[in-house]
């Protein structure tokens, strides 16, 4: 129980902690950003707002990904212990009867 709870923290201390840092970059990195050989803002801008975008879609996936992981390795774990619960029960029936 115990495991899972810290799992569950660490999820999200990573995730805000990319998530500062995707704003930091997306701030200090491509806000300012000029591209040589573009002299339209609209397609300057548009160029920003899809890597920004993309740098967010990016965070997404890899918190669905690491949910996932997560997710099936607790399931697993549930699993073995229903497994090792049943077989001490199946023993001690056997043992009685």
């Amino acid at each position: 129980m115990i495991r899972r709870i810290l799992d569950f923290i660490f999820i999200l201390l990573f995730m805000w902690v990319c998530m500062i840092l995707g704003l930091w970059l997306i701030n200090e990195v491509i806000v300012p950003l000029e591209m040589p050989g573009i002299n339209n803002r609209v397609l300057t801008g548009i160029l920003k707002v899809a890597m920004s975008s993309g740098l967010a879609l990016f965070r997404l996936w890899l918190w669905r990904e690491i949910v996932k992981r997560m997710f099936w390795r607790a399931l697993r774990s549930q699993e073995r212990l229903l497994k090792i619960v049943e077989d001490k029960r199946s023993r001690s029936q056997e043992s009685k009867g």
